[in-house]
This record gives C-alpha cells, structure tokens and sequence, in this order.
C-alpha cells in the first residue's frame, strides 16, 4: 500500500484522457501540451504499477486495470468539483459588492432596491473597506471605486464622471461669504485621500494656499461635518447630491471642476459572465448612465445660473 495520494493533477490528466479518448483532446482542455499529458499518465501508471492506456495511434482507450481506477475516482473526483464549482441550477446566488462606505451610503443603497426586487434571488454582501481587494478567481464579486483607470488584468470601466465643488452649512455661508480667496485656511476641512489642486485653480485660489482645516479619511464623514457648520469641505456632486437637495449643505461659491478620478466598476474577466454578475453590471449601467443624466442637467443648470448672474431672474 502507498502512504501518500498520487499528486492530482495526475489524476485529472487520467480522468480528461479517459473521457475524450485522446491525449491531445486532453491537453487542449487542460490547456497543455500532449507530452505533458503523456507524462502525467506515465507518473500514475509508475505510481500505481498498472497500465492505464491502451495506444491506438492518436487515440487511446482504457485498459482493464484503466477502467476499474476511472470507477473507483468517478465518484471522488465529481464530489471534488462539486465542491469547487456548485451546481449551476442552485436557486439562491450570492454577489459580492467591494466598495467604500461613502458610495454606498450616498449613491449605491438609495438605488439598491430596484435590483434586490428584480433579482431576489440573489443574496447581496456589500463589504465596505478602503483596502482594495483582489477577488479569488470564479468568485461573484464586483468592486465600485472612486479612482483613476489603470492597466490590469481585470475589467476596469468608468461608471460616471463627478464632480468637485466646495460645500457648507447655510449658516456659515452667510457668515464667510462666497468668496474663496477670502476664506481662512482654518476653515477649509480635508479629506486625506482627495488632491484639491483641480478645484484650488479653478477658484484661482493662491498658489501657496493650504487646506488646514479637520481632517477625515471618509467622504461622507467630511460632508457631514460640513453640514455641522465645522468649515467648508471640497466634494464630489454623487456623495453631497441627497443633502443639497435636501438644503442641509449648500454651494459655498460657485466653482465647479470636474473630479480628478472618476467612478470605476472593476471585477475579474473570469467571473464577469456568472449569472448574477451579469445581472448587477447590467442593472448597474443603466442606474449610471441614468446618474450621468443628471450630473450633466447639473452642469446646464449651474451654467445658467452663473451666466445670469445674482441680479438675474
């Protein structure tokens, strides 16, 4: 008897030679050479002191000894890759949802109902995090960044553009006024991860000037202490858009640039067409290019305003 098990891909390179009667169908399905294969059915036939195979020229067929091994790992090896892959007809999926906590507060949960309605049978698991996390291969799992597109082995596409601009309570509007160069650097509150140098210039602000104010690690902490009236926050029109309209944050001047980094959909090329995958992308696109409607009503709408001046009508 042999103390340990023969390595298995031995044994998959059996069980794909067994089925398609072909060491070259084999190695095409596992994505090697024919010798390769050849090699691995000669380290089993070594390990097990049988003969596997009968050669026909290009084909080959099972030996007695062949057939009853393949019996004996039919069972074994279909339980393994039932593990690996489930069945493909189980009713109840699940998707994994990366993303940051202020995407998912203030854009992503206020539109999220629509999909769970349509789709209630797949089961969301929405992972907040500021680490960026490489899914497993054949895993369900989408990622919704605010970034900047990079080369990768992964899909990367830009869901919508946003929009940068300075945002505060009404009550400290009135008190510091619309005019950014006149406002202290006291009161300009941080978000650690955001360059402001886009806005900075847009507001011809000066080249030397700093934001010294509070400073946060999270968009929609930063808003929300801006709502407070704790000093004036730069941020992006897709996290303040529900408190503007709701009045509790305000337009501290009327500068507007668009942001640096966009908001991107990332996932793997290897789990992009899983079912429920396909389903939250397509949902997701269409709820985007909805977005990307508005963003651009809210350009024309600032445009308009601005072109027609505060003693407009």
């Amino acid at each position: 008897m042999h103390g340990k098990l023969p390595p298995l891909f031995t044994l998959q390179a059996f069980e794909a030679a067994s089925r398609l009667g072909s060491f070259s169908r084999a190695a095409e399905e596992l994505s090697l050479t024919p010798g390769a294969i050849s090699r691995q059915i000669r380290q089993l036939e070594d390990w097990s002191g049988l003969t596997l195979f009968k050669r026909h020229g290009p084909k080959v067929s099972l030996t007695d000894d062949g057939t009853a091994l393949l019996t004996r790992l039919a069972g074994p090896l279909s339980a393994l890759h039932q593990a690996i892959y489930p069945p493909a007809d189980t009713t109840q999926k699940t998707l994994h949802i990366a993303t940051l906590a202020s995407i998912a507060k203030e854009w992503l949960l206020p539109r999220l109902g629509s999909f769970s309605s349509a789709n209630p049978h797949i089961r969301l698991i929405i992972d907040t995090d500021y680490a960026l996390v490489r899914a497993a291969p054949r895993v369900a799992m989408v990622a919704i960044r605010h970034g900047s597109r990079q080369s990768t082995d992964q899909i990367c596409e830009t869901l919508f553009t946003d929009r940068l601009m300075a945002l505060t309570s009404p009550e400290l509007k009135a008190k510091l006024g619309t005019d950014p160069t006149s406002w202290p650097a006291s009161a300009m509150l941080q978000h650690l991860s955001l360059d402001p140098a886009a806005w900075l210039a847009s507001a011809d602000m000066p080249e030397d000037f700093t934001l010294q104010g509070q400073a946060f690690n999270d968009a929609d902490v930063l808003l929300e202490a801006a709502q407070l009236g704790q000093g004036i926050a730069l941020g992006r029109l897709s996290i303040a858009w529900r408190r503007l309209q709701a009045g509790s944050l305000v337009l501290a001047c009327d500068t507007i640039c668009p942001t640096p980094r966009d908001n991107l959909l990332i996932l793997r090329e290897d789990s992009a067409s899983l079912p429920e995958v396909h389903a939250f992308t397509t949902w997701l696109r269409e709820q985007a290019g909805a977005w990307q409607l508005e963003v651009d009503a809210f350009d024309k709408y600032q445009r308009k305003n601005k072109d027609i001046g505060p003693s407009g009508n």
